[in-house]
């Protein structure tokens, strides 16, 4: 152990401090704390009820596709366009980095020893932000609002456009500053010992992933700022975006490659830390897993490819990025397995923690095939252009639902941590197994529709093919809601159970199963002897007083 006091005891003397700040949690904690795990558990509560509506609206739209008309469910083009737009936002920017941010603020901390994050003020604010930000987006959007138009607004549906474009702002300005919590955390408050190279794989793919947010994020916000002044009558340098699709078309890098792999980094992290833990040994080459994680970071850089400002999408590095992305992810799953392989993988019914990082980063390799099949494809055919097809939506379901189901089997594997409860391996294996399902329905159905040059958001009458893709992403999208239903479903029934969870129920190797659960306030009773290694709960203990200093 790392800990300078025996577990037994550091839990007697933290549970009733942890006990008294569960209770005193309600708004006015939610308000003022600097706890990074009442911080945390705002961004990840919001965003898997967002989720449900998210998906649901999903749902929605690929019905609407499947029907063939744009009047039965929405009432005019500008309503299905609303919510196809909503649903792409709601997804990447209400619900997967959302989630990923509150796993990494509650659990970043604990990993690299720390008392709390970095500037936990700040962090609040961010959550809260967040909060804020999307409200105003949902409502503006169901008030008429949204990412443009298609044929033509009011001038109340004007204002209403500019509301969700500063809604949307504020949203990704939280993002922003809950990444400069999260990578400060990684870099400055180590515990002593604790160089980058021992950081755990989680924590290094959140500093990858914030430090990718960090210098593309600030790009869309300057294309908001561009889309605002344009819309209030500007100087109108991109034409009259309020009866057309453009500002959605300014907007659109983010869904697209490289950009939207980014938003998946973390699955690499979480597959990373539990097959290990799974697999009762340490990680087969914990270096070589960084490498990869932050050559999968460097490969979805986007901001810098905007076809609306200049199509380089059959430029060199635009085909290499795509070419070259699925490498670090193939890579990191076969050393997870090798991994499993060498440690002692488990027999029957696996953890559900361990099947979704599989699963997710399985659905993350079909992903980049598919990316570069988005981008080769049309260079080798030009009578097959793929991109700005439904293509690009099969790409974005399979990264998000990659992503999204990366971020379930982390909140299993830590939910001790995150919110004292343990939660059920067969729940989560049916979730988790729907949410997979779904978004690879999405992706294929999506992608099968974009060989008959289907437009990206397309509604009317299709030729086959296109009607049998948009049937399977339609079923796919129902398998997606039923997922997110079962999430809080799963999450609602560990709530009702009074009883406390094991403190380290998989055996973990990093810090946060050092401390006790419910965690205290402080993380840690006591303090932590100096880390030798990646996995500091296998060093064994330190009997010099020279090594513990």
């Amino acid at each position: 152990m790392t800990m300078t006091e025996s577990p037994p005891a550091e839990a007697a003397e933290a549970e009733p401090k942890a006990a008294a700040e569960l209770a005193a949690e309600g708004l006015y904690a939610w308000l003022s704390t600097s706890d990074h795990k009442v911080i945390g558990r705002i961004w990840i509560r919001l965003s898997l009820l967002l989720l449900v509506a998210a998906t649901a609206v999903g749902a929605a739209v690929a019905f609407e596709q499947v029907d063939g008309t744009d009047t039965d469910i929405f009432g005019g083009l500008n309503g299905y366009f609303q919510m196809w737009g909503l649903y792409r936002f709601g997804m990447v920017l209400l619900v997967v980095a959302p989630l990923f941010i509150g796993l990494a603020t509650v659990i970043v901390p604990m990993q690299v020893g720390s008392s709390n994050i970095a500037f936990p003020r700040a962090a609040l604010a961010a959550a809260w932000g967040y909060v804020f930000g999307a409200i105003v987006t949902v409502v503006s959007v169901l008030a008429g609002g949204g990412w443009g138009a298609l044929d033509g607004v009011t001038g109340d549906e004007a204002d209403a456009i500019e509301l969700t474009l500063l809604g949307t702002g504020i949203v990704i300005v939280s993002i922003l500053l809950a990444s400069v919590c999260l990578a400060t955390t990684v870099i400055s408050l180590r515990t002593p010992g604790m160089g980058l190279a021992k950081v755990p794989l989680f924590a290094w793919s959140m500093l990858v992933t914030a430090s990718v947010w960090l210098l593309t994020l600030p790009v869309l916000v300057a294309n908001l700022v561009i889309v605002t002044v344009d819309l209030r009558g500007g100087p109108l340098l991109f034409g009259n975006p309020e009866g057309s699709d453009q500002i959605y078309s300014q907007l659109a890098w983010l869904f697209e490659q490289p950009q939207i792999y980014s938003m998946a980094i973390p699955v690499l992290g979480v597959i990373g830390s539990v097959a290990p833990v799974v697999a009762k040994g340490r990680h087969l080459s914990h270096a070589t897993g960084m490498v990869l994680i932050g050559l999968a970071g460097l490969l979805s850089v986007g901001g810098w490819s905007q076809p609306f400002f200049g199509d380089e999408r059959d430029e060199f590095l635009f085909v290499a990025f795509a070419l070259v992305a699925a490498l670090p992810v193939l890579a990191t799953v076969l050393l997870s397995l090798v991994t499993m392989v060498k440690g002692e993988a488990p027999v029957g019914i696996p953890p559900a923690p361990l099947a979704g990082a599989f699963g997710a980063a399985g659905v993350l390799v079909l992903a980049t095939v598919a990316g570069a099949v988005r981008v080769v494809l049309p260079l080798l055919d030009d009578t097959i252009p793929m991109i700005g097809t439904t293509a690009d939506t099969a790409v974005l379901n399979l990264v998000v639902f990659a992503a999204l189901s990366g971020g379930i089997a982390g909140l299993w594997f830590w939910a001790p941590k995150i919110g004292g409860r343990s939660l059920s391996n067969l729940t989560g294996l049916g979730v988790i197994t729907m949410l997979l399902g779904g978004g690879v329905l999405l992706g294929a159905g999506a992608l099968l529709a974009s060989f008959d040059d289907t437009p990206d958001n397309a509604v009317g009458s299709f030729d086959s093919l296109t009607e049998t893709g948009m049937t399977i992403a339609a079923i796919g999208s129902v398998l997606a809601v039923l997922g997110a239903l079962g999430v809080l479903a799963g999450l609602a029934t560990a709530l009702r159970n009074d009883a406390d969870a094991d403190g380290d129920p998989w055996g973990g190797h990093t810090l946060e199963w050092a401390t006790a659960t419910p965690v205290p306030a402080d993380n840690f009773s006591g303090p932590l002897a100096r880390v030798m290694s990646e996995a500091p709960l296998l060093d064994e203990p330190a009997t010099d007083e020279g090594e513990e200093s």
